[in-house]
């Protein structure tokens, strides 16, 4: 049963490479969908002051500096509580595949979305895809909750909240980026594609290295 379990799950995991191949393959050609432009103009035309400073907000949480701050610190907080594998974990992790995430921008080598095309808030000069904002959301936060499960037993509403918020962030931060003009759909789906496989990798590595499979 578990071998069978085990070989369904691999067989997801390789599905995941694959969609995510052909889709930077294709993202490498073409600089945008036409149904990245249908969704980035629904998202836009969210007319809410709250939305929009959300959107803002989530941004600059994902900005290098502020979001490595965030990595660092969590990582010295689980250093000094004991928990010293999962803060080698959570920081290299994040840190490596943020690297991935930046090496595969310039193989891909797409253009940002122009003005011309949809609302732009701020003019970036890196390239598109995938989303760096996204995959470090998927792959840190993504961890935290999977942490969060583990070590927290007897599942309590103390836990649920956490959860909650981490789910939130992950999830939106795709929709901040679409909604501010700095990425387009497709990207934040191969952020979000290579933030989970990414995520997969660190829990499977880190499960073996505490002797489970």
């Amino acid at each position: 049963m578990k071998s069978k379990k085990r070989n369904q799950l691999f067989s997801l995991f390789s599905l995941g490479i694959f969609i995510f191949v052909i889709l930077s393959i294709v993202c490498a050609f073409i600089p945008y969908f036409k149904i990245d432009i249908i969704v980035s103009e629904k998202i836009q035309s969210i007319n809410s002051l709250f939305f929009d400073k959300l959107m803002w907000n989530l941004t600059l949480i994902g900005n290098k500096w502020t979001m490595s701050a965030i990595i660092f610190c969590t990582g010295i907080v689980f250093y000094l509580f004991k928990f010293k594998k999962e803060a080698i974990f959570c920081t290299i992790s994040t840190g490596i595949g943020a690297l991935v995430g930046q090496i595969i921008k310039i193989l891909v080598n797409r253009p940002r979305p122009t003005p011309d095309l949809i609302r732009v808030s701020s003019t970036l000069t890196d390239k598109s895809y995938p989303s760096g904002h996204v995959l470090v959301f998927t792959i840190f936060f993504g961890f935290m909750l999977f942490l969060l499960h583990k070590k927290v037993k007897n599942f309590k509403f103390s836990s649920i909240i956490p959860s909650i918020i981490l789910i939130f962030l992950i999830t939106m931060i795709g929709i901040s980026r679409i909604y501010l003009g700095a990425h387009w759909a497709s990207d934040v789906l191969g952020g979000y594609l290579l933030g989970i496989l990414w995520l997969i990798c660190t829990i499977r590595i880190y499960n073996s290295y505490n002797g489970k499979r």
